[in-house]
């Protein structure tokens, strides 16, 4: 008998800058039901004004939108652009 695969996933965050404040710790796992994406994280989360404006959202070292569907063992991480002069 063939195994159904499990409904759920677990995604690890990794909040840096201004976007620790919107987590009690900047590194965490979250289990989320499958096809979630990173914009639903981003809404659960609260995020909104500046800090929405400049987020940038990572996986495996490559920028991702919002419409981005997480998968099991992604690592996403909330990041805004470093600039310097």
């Amino acid at each position: 008998m063939k195994r159904l695969p499990p409904a759920g996933m677990n995604v690890k965050i990794k909040l840096f800058q201004d976007y620790k404040q919107y987590h009690d710790t900047p590194e965490y796992e979250l289990e989320l039901p499958a096809g979630t994406t990173a914009g639903e994280i981003v809404r659960q989360l609260g995020i909104k004004g500046p800090e929405l404006a400049y987020l940038i959202l990572i996986l495996k070292g490559k920028r991702v939108y919002d419409e981005y569907v997480l998968q099991d063992g992604d690592e996403l991480v909330f990041a805004a652009p470093i600039g310097g002069g």
